[in-house]
Parts: structure tokens; C-alpha cells; sequence
């Protein structure tokens, strides 16, 4: 199957219909369930950090005893260990995705594609889960159709919450729609520091600085070709060191040490064997990856990305860098090199603003969410 060919066909479908559909009409329920069934509608099952969020969230909520359906085309993500208690359905592509959302309490529309159709099943209050991608963060991109299309998808959803500010202000910015702000969080207990990188970490200056990253160079927002020109700057100063890079596909040039896909604990693994985490990104929602970074105990060089802004300090959990400029990502690598103080005082200031984000303290926070909207059922007419 062509997925850009089906992307056009199912475009031009959903463009028809949402003509006809209205946002839903909500009345309050006269009990609600202690145990809620939550559905969560996935456009996307691939390797990224939004479905990794999305994962965890099924995990964390069947932990905590509610029912947790994931429906989507693709089949079952073997890339992140999913619990046996979520239940995954897989629609088939000749079916509209969501005619296979069950009866259930309430529905999470993961990608703007799939609010419309929600709505129209008008089986349980619609959800907008916004992470952000270049609908957000660089919407001049968009023709004016397919922008009056994402237009009249936000202007549907009844309920949207986002993981930062930053997104939360593009969200009403570009689409004049109001967001709540649930952080991510990450696995404390896969994501931590060692006693053994605090030994290693902090080597003379003759030995290799570790530096490491994770993005497909695929996804030009990450900035992937502006960290390889500032690898380049290094070995011309002849500053010696070794790069990891991970990513979720195989590269177009490999550059370093690549690890394609690995599993969470190699990410995990690897984050812990370095140095300096870069994040060369234009633009980011929540950057994960770097906060799991500073779980690991790595000193953190960034852009000012609306994501990482959201947990980031210039100067006390990470050094800052201009963006698209690879002279002074080289420069800051170099800073951190030779400053054995400054790289201990970024790592310990991280180490401080990863345990402010832990699941245990946001999953409680995403349920109050979840059980306030859940209290209504749409009116069928």
C-alpha cells in the first residue's frame, strides 16, 4: 500500500464530510465509573517521541486500573514493551479508522487527522492530544486548503491539552484555540545516573569528550546536518571525540557510532555512557529526549526550541546555542571540553529538573483531566 496515496484519498473523503459534522453536544452523565475505558485513536504507531508518550500513557493508566484501547491501521508497535492488558486494535486501511473506536467513557484523538471522524462517531467526549509537528511550529508550509482543513479540525475538538507552553501558545497563536499543559515524564527508573558515569565523566582533557544525539537526519527540524558541520569544525581544532547517534531510521550518511532503533534500555545505556546530549532542533514541543538526558547525568548543549525552553536554564541545566549555527554548537562543545566545573554544575542542575518530572507525579494530573471531561456523554440527535 502507498501511504502517500491513501493519505490524498482519505483527505479528500474526510474534507467532505467534515462539512457536515458539528462540534459535539455534550450533557453531564448521571454516574461515572471508578474504572474509565479510554481509547486512544493513533494516525501514528512509528518510532518517535509522541507515540513513545502515547505508549506510556496506556501503561501508566492500566496501572492504575483503567481499561486502555489503542486502534489504529498500523499493526502493534514491537519497538516499545506495551503491556498484555492494553487492547490493540488493528482497523484495516479500506476502513475509516474510527469506526473501530468501541463503546468507552472517553476518546483521544492523538493526531489533528482524526478529530473530525471522532466527533462524527459521537460515542464518548473527543480529546485533541497536541505534540506538535509543522502544522504547529512552521504552518507556512501548509497550502490554504490543507490549513482551512487543520483549521476546522482544531475548531471540533471540544477539549485539547498539549505538553508545554510553548505548544500551547502556538496552538493559540495559529489556530485561536485555548490548550491546557500536561507535562511529559519520564521512566525513573530506565532514564537515571550512575555512580559509574560520575566517575567517568569528569576524565582530563586528553581523552575523548562523548557527545550524543537522537534524531532521524530525515526530519530536517532536527538539525542533524548542523551537529555533523560542528563534528567537522571539532576534528579541524582538533578537539578529539567520540559520537553516538541514534536514530529511528537508517541514515542517509552515517556519521559516529549509529545505533538504528534500539531498544529503550540501550537508549538508555548509551545516554548514560556520555558526556554532552545535543539537541540542534529548530523547533521542539517537549524534547524527551533531552530531558531523559539529564536523567542520565549528561550535560546538555540546545537550541532555544519552545520545547526545551519549557525545563531548560541557560547556564544552569544547559548551555544555550544560536540556532542553524554550527560555529557555536562547535564553540559550546569546546567550552564544556575544558571546563570540568561548569559540565558538574549543568549535570547536577539537570539531574534536579529530571526528578520534577516524574510519571508518578503527572499521571495523577492527567486523570483528574481525563475524569472531568469523562463526567459528560455526547447527545445523539
Amino acid at each position: 500500500m502507498n501511504l502517500d496515496n491513501f493519505r490524498k484519498r482519505e483527505f479528500i473523503r474526510r474534507e467532505k464530510r467534515m462539512k457536515h459534522i458539528c462540534r459535539q453536544n455534550l450533557v453531564k452523565k448521571g454516574n461515572l465509573n471508578d474504572a474509565l475505558h479510554i481509547v486512544y485513536v493513533m494516525t501514528h504507531t512509528g518510532i518517535c517521541g509522541g507515540t513513545k508518550i502515547i505508549l506510556q500513557h496506556a501503561n501508566l493508566l492500566i496501572k492504575a486500573g483503567h481499561k486502555i484501547t489503542l486502534i489504529s491501521h498500523f499493526e502493534k508497535p514491537k519497538w516499545f514493551p506495551i503491556y498484555n492488558e492494553v487492547e490493540y486494535l488493528q482497523i484495516p486501511f479500506a476502513t475509516e479508522l474510527a469506526t473501530g473506536i468501541p463503546p468507552c467513557d472517553l476518546i483521544i484523538a492523538t493526531y489533528w487527522r482524526e478529530i473530525s471522524e471522532c466527533v462524527a462517531r459521537k460515542i464518548a467526549p473527543v480529546i485533541y492530544f497536541e505534540q506538535g509537528d509543522f502544522h504547529l511550529f512552521d504552518p507556512d508550509q501548509l497550502s490554504q486548503r490543507m490549513k482551512h482543513y487543520i483549521d476546522t479540525q482544531f475548531m471540533l475538538a471540544d477539549d485539547i491539552f498539549t505538553v508545554s507552553q510553548g505548544a500551547a501558545d502556538q496552538i493559540a497563536k495559529v489556530y485561536h484555540r485555548s490548550a491546557i499543559v500536561i507535562h511529559n515524564g519520564i521512566d525513573q527508573g530506565v532514564f537515571k545516573h550512575t555512580i559509574s558515569k560520575e566517575s567517568k565523566s569528569f576524565s582530563c582533557t586528553v581523552s575523548p569528550i562523548r557527545l550524543i544525539t537522537i534524531g532521524s537526519d530525515k526530519s530536517m527540524f532536527k538539525g542533524i546536518h548542523g551537529i555533523k558541520e560542528a563534528l567537522k569544525l571539532l576534528k579541524i581544532k582538533n578537539v578529539p571525540y567520540r559520537f553516538s547517534w541514534i536514530t529511528p531510521d537508517e541514515p542517509d550518511e552515517c556519521t559516529g557510532d549509529v545505533y538504528v532503533n534500539p531498544t529503550q534500555q540501550k537508549i538508555a545505556e548509551l545516554l548514560a555512557d556520555a558526556d554532552i546530549y545535543l539537541c540542534n532542533s529548530i523547533y521542539e514541543s517537549f524534547s524527551l529526549p533531552v530531558l531523559e538526558a539529564m536523567a542520565c547525568g549528561c550535560s546538555i548543549i540546545t537550541t532555544p526550541n519552545a520545547g526545551v525552553k519549557e525545563y531548560c536554564e541557560d547556564g544552569n541545566n544547559c548551555l544555550m546555542i544560536q540556532m542553524e549555527n554550527p560555529i557555536d554548537l562547535a564553540d559550546k562543545i569546546i567550552h564544556l571540553y575544558r571546563d570540568y566545573n561548569l559540565r558538574h554544575s549543568l549535570i547536577s542542575g539537570g539531574l534536579i529538573t529530571a526528578k520534577q518530572f516524574d510519571w508518578t507525579n503527572i499521571v495523577p494530573e492527567l486523570l483528574r483531566y481525563y475524569k472531568k471531561v469523562a463526567e459528560y456523554r455526547p447527545i445523539i440527535s
